[in-house]
């Protein structure tokens, strides 16, 4: 038997999963809290059909909205494998703020903007980000953590509401480079994918044309989509600035835990203290995977990436030095947290 559509939009469990290809139809997906922490993102590839859906036309949907109680929803926007999803959860603190790790909708959405921006794609993402700022508990902060190939929301999403906060969350080239190459053909492969949705919609031409791109390695293609994330960055920052986003360099991060989600917490409202991030810090957030079940710590990580630049390091030197390069060439930083300075 069908759920009424007033019953979803009064439910937190229900959360906006996907757009169909016409963006006329949103398809919920039912599930509750205590489930979504077993859950690595929000999408398909992690419910495994174990969740029921159901779907409605989009003006339906907006008709039910008045009156839904609304919490602070502010952002996590990433570029890829710099700790995001760790951050997120470190940030999970029930009646605090919850986090919401990847919602498919999202890339359904980033991709519809990629192709064009108007009245009708702004009100799709307004519906979609009214929905997912219900709370579960009076006072508590939504925090949403897009995936990277969703970014092009970012902008999008702060131009919607004045009061919504992000944080702009990046790695070095040479972590990004060394996390693909671990990850071998599948790392290689991804990079690509990266690149590909980036040129879609990036702020930055670089001026490469299809052959050009074809005769770059893996590696230099990567390097390619990380700059056009870092100019991204940067440039919503310059116009944005530091009252309503927090650039954040995830090596700063992981060097002292406790006082970056002191300043997290502050920026997005939400003021954990120091007794409650200190056990954040020292609790089983840090202690294991983020994505992959089993016990990880920075020690195996850097022995990770000891590995991999023992077994790659000259082609990531390479790329590192030609890169260096092309932003000086094209006159892009490459380093956002020196914004300014």
């Amino acid at each position: 038997m069908a759920v009424p559509l007033t019953t979803i939009v009064s439910d937190p469990d229900w959360i906006p999963h996907a757009l169909d290809a016409g963006g006329g139809n949103l398809t919920f997906v039912r599930v509750p809290r205590d489930d979504r922490a077993a859950l690595t993102f929000l999408s398909d590839e992690h419910y495994k059909g174990q969740f029921p859906q159901e779907a409605f036309p989009l003006p339906p949907v907006a008709g039910t909205l008045d009156g839904i109680e609304q919490a602070p929803l502010h952002f996590i926007f990433h570029t890829s494998f710099c700790c995001s999803t760790l951050l997120a959860k470190a940030l999970e603190v029930p009646g605090r703020a919850m986090s919401l790790k990847e919602p498919e909708v999202l890339l359904h959405l980033a991709n519809r903007f990629a192709r064009v921006e108007d009245e009708a794609e702004r009100k799709r993402l307004d519906i979609t980000l009214r929905l997912l700022a219900r709370p579960y508990a009076e006072g508590e902060t939504i925090i949403v953590k897009p995936s990277n190939f969703a970014n092009r929301l970012l902008a999008p999403a702060l131009v919607r509401d004045q009061r919504t906060r992000a944080v702009l969350l990046y790695s070095d080239l040479p972590t990004l480079l060394r996390s693909l190459a671990k990850k071998a053909i599948w790392g290689r492969i991804f990079g690509r994918q990266l690149y590909r949705n980036l040129a879609a919609w990036s702020w930055l031409n670089l001026g490469y044309g299809p052959v050009e791109t074809f005769d770059q390695t893996d590696l230099q293609i990567t390097a390619l989509a990380w700059l056009m994330h870092i100019h991204h960055f940067n440039e919503v920052a310059r116009q944005s600035g530091p009252e309503r986003v927090m650039l954040l360099n995830s090596a700063d991060f992981l060097d002292s835990v406790p006082e970056t989600l002191g300043g997290v917490s502050r920026f997005l409202g939400v003021d954990l203290d120091q007794a409650t991030i200190a056990d954040i810090a020292r609790g089983p957030v840090f202690s294991a995977h983020s994505k992959l079940p089993g016990a990880y710590s920075a020690e195996e990580r850097e022995r990770e990436h000891a590995a991999v630049e023992a077994a790659h390091g000259e082609e990531i030197a390479m790329v590192l030095k030609w890169l260096a390069a092309v932003a000086a060439h094209a006159g892009v930083p490459i380093q956002p947290a020196l914004l300014g300075a």
